[in-house]
């Protein structure tokens, strides 16, 4: 176990069967919180049996029993215990699974590794602090422009100036307009529901929005990257419904379907993309895009339901 040099913000269990990545994350983890090793789901058993664990982080591919089926009788045994995955190999191939199994962050192992993504995953999964922009972002983080939506006349311009504010830091990159356009078009269309939790508005007509549903859109950047966040106050999303239509999409089976194409296309298009839930109350689609192509690589799984 590494002890911490700073007060504890909890304690975190890595489960991996090579050392020098448990020894690599013990490192970055030890300052902030208690955290334990393990090199098999059995000896993690043991360690679980012991001592109260706030974030379990497994490998997918061990000897002996796989990270999944470690995961699903640690949310069983453990309930209180939140759970991630983390691989080396193509998230998109275990998406499935992950949505059979309720597992909904599974971390890529890039290289190089992205050691400030992955300390704000962790420190966001611990804490449930998941929403905001500023929390997937660097110290130097400035937030660039903000916008409240209330109309639907409003969305072309607040994506031309989000374009044209993207243009004067990044290089320009093919597909952001499209990114844009989904997730604003989704949360001012799809978002707001009437008191039989169907849709209130048809896509491409002409809306004007209550107060209670506007929809925020933020803007940001630090020297790594920049992010977009999209905010609606539905929370009608569920962690189960967006990996169910990202696994019909990964695998060819989602070509027809009206709902679910927003989320795959941004999640396809975007560096990375966090969706956050909390139920009947907000959801925020956060995109974030890399300066170089340093961190491009795998795209990890991130969404959050609190």
């Amino acid at each position: 176990m590494a002890v911490p040099t700073e007060q504890t913000i909890g304690t975190i269990l890595i489960v991996d069967d090579e050392a020098i990545i448990r020894g690599m994350l013990e490192v970055e983890l030890a300052q902030r919180y208690n955290v334990y090793t393990a090199d098999s789901a059995e000896q993690a058993f043991s360690i679980l049996r012991q001592h109260r664990v706030d974030l379990a982080i497994s490998d997918i591919n061990m000897p002996g029993m796989k990270g999944f089926e470690f995961l699903d009788r640690v949310r069983r045994d453990y309930p209180h215990t939140k759970t991630a995955l983390i691989t080396a190999y193509n998230i998109d191939d275990y998406v499935r699974m992950a949505k059979q199994s309720d597992i909904s962050n599974i971390i890529s192992k890039s290289t190089p590794f992205n050691f400030d993504e992955f300390n704000s995953i962790v420190y966001n999964l611990v804490t449930e602090k998941i929403f905001g922009l500023e929390r997937y972002m660097l110290p130097d983080y400035a937030l660039v422009a903000s916008y409240r939506i209330l109309d639907s006349a409003q969305i072309a311009g607040v994506e031309d100036e989000i374009l044209q504010s993207i243009a004067s830091f990044a290089k320009p990159q093919p597909f952001v307009q499209i990114l844009l356009e989904e997730l604003i078009s989704n949360a001012v269309y799809h978002a707001p529901v009437d008191a039989d939790g169907k849709e209130k508005y048809e896509k491409h007509t002409d809306v004007t929005l209550e107060e209670s549903e506007a929809v925020e859109v933020s803007l940001g950047k630090d020297s790594e990257k920049y992010g977009v966040s999209v905010v609606d106050t539905s929370g009608k999303l569920t962690k189960q419904q967006v990996l169910y239509r990202i696994d019909r999409h990964v695998h060819g089976e989602g070509l027809l379907d009206e709902s679910g194409r927003g989320i795959h296309m941004s999640r396809m298009y975007a560096d990375r993309l966090i969706i956050n839930i909390r139920k009947d109350t907000t959801t925020e689609a956060v995109f974030l895009n890399y300066f170089d192509e340093k961190y491009k690589g795998f795209k990890p799984l991130y969404i959050n339901e609190v």
